[in-house]
């Protein structure tokens, strides 16, 4: 009979074996991460963040990511696209300011299953292009079953300058989440809590240029279990973009670090 030992870790389904825990970084060695940032209705987008969590600025941040030579997948790879809000968190004990994710998708289940209940990052599935190069042209769309939802693209202009360089080679960013667990046969929250998931990013190229961003809203029918949160993003305005940065590097995740907020 299988039994369950308190100093091990189990992922589900968890009856076939336990694993001893090893606090360690996870390493992507080689990342293209574009970030597109818009400012937009503060007050709308203020209802989709959780109490606790004081916005910072109305804005939006869209950071595609294509990830590959990740350890953990043994050298393999996928695509995500992290739709956050700078924000702060204001607890008992814990006072952090960071980005708060309100969707992130992602090409690939077993990233989507790493991230989710272990540690609240709210990773739904989608399609997620690899990332398109033509000329000064970079682009990507996510979609669903044929239904394209988000399109991305990007102008380069011109290298980021030494001192941008500078200030972005290694950056520790503070991903913060607000794990969600449903109870069982029933309305409710089994669990809720805030969550702080650190990472570092090791900037070795940059890039800077003009962006577009542009969301499709889907009908029911054609995404049942997205198109709401299709449709709070894409009725939020887009009143000002910002200038587009594209990053080339490693990025090392650290769970170990990964804690509950108070």
């Amino acid at each position: 009979m299988f039994k369950f030992e308190d100093d091990k870790c189990y992922r589900m389904p968890g009856h076939f074996s336990g694993y001893p825990y090893q606090p360690a970084e996870l390493c992507y060695r080689d990342v293209v991460n574009i970030v597109f940032t818009y400012k937009t209705d503060g007050s709308r987008l203020s209802e989709y963040v959780p109490e606790g969590f004081e916005m910072l600025r109305p804005e939006i941040s869209i950071n595609f990511a294509q990830c590959r030579e990740i350890d953990w997948m043994a050298g393999g790879g996928y695509n995500l696209i992290d739709v956050t809000v700078p924000v702060r968190f204001n607890g008992r004990r814990d006072k952090i300011e960071g980005n708060f994710s309100l969707v992130v998708w992602e090409n690939k289940t077993s990233p989507i299953l790493g991230g989710r209940e272990e540690t609240g990052v709210p990773k739904v599935y989608a399609d997620i292009e690899d990332l398109r190069v033509f000329y000064d042209k970079r682009f990507t769309v996510a979609s669903f079953e044929g239904n394209t939802f988000l399109q991305l693209e990007m102008t380069v202009e011109a290298p980021l300058d030494d001192t941008t360089m500078s200030k972005i080679r290694k950056v520790q960013g503070n991903g913060l989440h607000w794990r969600y667990i449903p109870k069982v046969g029933g309305p409710g929250a089994e669990l809720i809590q805030p969550i702080l998931y650190p990472q570092r990013f090791e900037a070795e190229q940059g890039w800077t240029g003009n962006g577009t961003v542009q969301w499709t809203m889907l009908r029911y029918e054609q995404h049942p279990s997205q198109a709401y949160i299709i449709k709070s993003l894409a009725e939020l305005p887009i009143l000002e973009m910002a200038k587009v940065t594209m990053t080339k590097g490693k990025i090392f995740l650290m769970p170990s670090m990964a804690r509950v907020l108070k």
